[in-house]
């Protein structure tokens, strides 16, 4: 078994130097001068805490979504075993806040999901299925706090199923990998956001660090030239 790994990146967890995502970055992924620009559906749609309750990104599968541009990263480490991507998880999962008393990959707000190469199994099925099984595995531990059905907005497809597998699109930059992760988070939101529903609340919060990261580190939305365009309204 030899499989190429890595993580999706969208929001601050390319950029932000807090210190566990710093040695995230440095312990498990390649150098970020090596990331790679992927197509992916995501929006503006969650109040974040730590972002002053303005609007933090999510992947999302609703109808009005349309792609975004995000990172991938790849692992350090060539995957030879279920276990290495275990721990790719777990220390992904670490790095954004959910671990509580002990390690896990789900939380209340969010998770950790697995997204397949729709070709893997002509690559290595008996491989590919160790690792399916084993992830669905670790999932049937939190059948009682993980539920798909929040990741989403209205009654569109959930990003993530109940094994944990990412229910969103593979595109063609994703090819080079066999197995990618990433964190979605519900979105709490009842309907989408529109560009003034957020530039008004990072107005409101007095708080545009987040969004002017992402868009200064090319993590974009496709909203973003009209959320520029309403905090340059609001502002003037």
């Amino acid at each position: 078994m030899e499989f190429n790994g890595g993580v999706i990146i969208i929001g601050s967890l390319l950029w932000d130097n807090a210190p566990i995502r710093h040695k995230w970055r440095t312990l498990s992924l390649k150098d970020i001068s090596t990331k790679t620009p992927v197509k992916v559906k995501i929006r503006y749609g969650r109040p974040s805490r730590s972002r002053l309750d303005t609007y933090s990104m999510i992947f999302s599968n609703h109808p009005s979504t349309q792609f975004g541009q995000a990172y991938i990263i790849g692992f350090k480490e060539i995957l030879k075993n279920a276990r290495m991507l275990e721990s790719q998880a777990f220390a992904l999962a670490s790095a954004e806040g959910l671990w509580a008393d002990k390690p896990s990959l789900n939380k209340s707000w969010g998770t950790v999901g697995l997204l397949i190469n729709p070709n893997i199994d002509k690559k290595d099925k008996a491989g590919a299925d160790i690792i399916r099984k084993r992830w669905s595995e670790i999932y049937q531990n939190y059948s009682n706090s993980f539920n798909p059905s929040e990741y989403r907005i209205e009654k569109e497809n959930a990003v993530v199923d109940h094994d944990g597998f990412l229910q969103i699109e593979w595109t063609e930059e994703m090819n080079a990998y066999d197995f990618l992760i990433a964190t979605p988070v519900i979105p709490v939101i009842k309907s989408p956001l529109t560009p003034k529903q957020i530039a008004e609340k990072m107005r409101e919060k007095g708080y545009t660090e987040y969004f002017d990261n992402n868009v200064a580190n090319g993590i974009k939305t496709f909203q973003d030239s009209d959320i520029e365009q309403e905090l340059n309204r609001t502002q003037s």
